[in-house]
């Protein structure tokens, strides 16, 4: 899921010449929206840079920079998420000039909830535009929907590891939304030899990422 997140962005990149992706780690909102450990929540936040950072150097993806919202606001007091996520994007408004910023959504309907970025993009006071990707899919049918850079049950994901391909135990919805990611990726980074099955694109797809 965040290989297609990043691989999204990239695609509307491509499309507008000496554009650049400046993706925010949106880490501190844990502790001061949500009062999760501040510890635990860099750790995780490191390891999602980590990530983020494979996928930009092994798929050769230029003009992309990563931040950190506690690096650009070390000195935040504790405010909504929703205030939190409204500072950011004004930041990236005013210092670095964006125009476009390219979120999540899970539905369009009003029993959104406060992390569904379309929530928080219709308030915003600022001339910007924004656009969603489908949310992260997980093999559980009380909870299909997630966050594609969050995972909260590695047992009903495909994540980014080695064992994670070893569990291959997908439902349709799963499989057409990676079939999705997959052919996102042929387009943008490379391609499989004809009738390659689609466990065997994901499983090549996160080699390419770890390696």
């Amino acid at each position: 899921d965040i290989a297609g997140f990043l691989l999204s962005a990239e695609f509307i990149k491509r499309l507008i010449p000496k554009s650049q992706v400046f993706l925010l780690i949106a880490d501190q909102h844990a502790w001061l929206a949500n009062n999760f450990n501040q510890e635990k929540s860099k750790k995780i936040a490191d390891n999602l840079e980590q990530i983020v950072k494979k996928i930009i150097a092994n798929f050769n993806l230029a003009g992309w920079k990563v931040f950190w919202a506690s690096q650009i606001f070390p000195d935040a007091l504790p405010q909504s998420y929703e205030e939190l996520e409204k500072r950011d994007v004004t930041h990236f408004f005013n210092q670095h000039n964006c125009g476009l910023k390219i979120g999540w959504s899970a539905s369009m309907a009003e029993n959104q909830h406060k992390t569904d970025e379309s929530h928080f993009d219709q308030q915003l006071n600022i001339p910007i535009q924004s656009i969603f990707t489908k949310p992260g899919v997980t093999s559980n049918p009380k909870k299909p929907f997630e966050s594609p850079y969050i995972c909260t049950n590695p047992a009903t994901r495909i994540t980014v590891d080695k064992s994670s391909i070893s569990k291959w135990r997908v439902n349709p919805a799963v499989k057409n939304h990676l079939n999705r990611i997959t052919m996102l990726f042929e387009q943008l980074i490379e391609t499989f030899p004809n009738k390659t099955p689609l466990e065997e694109k994901v499983k090549k797809i996160i080699e390419k990422i770890i390696c």
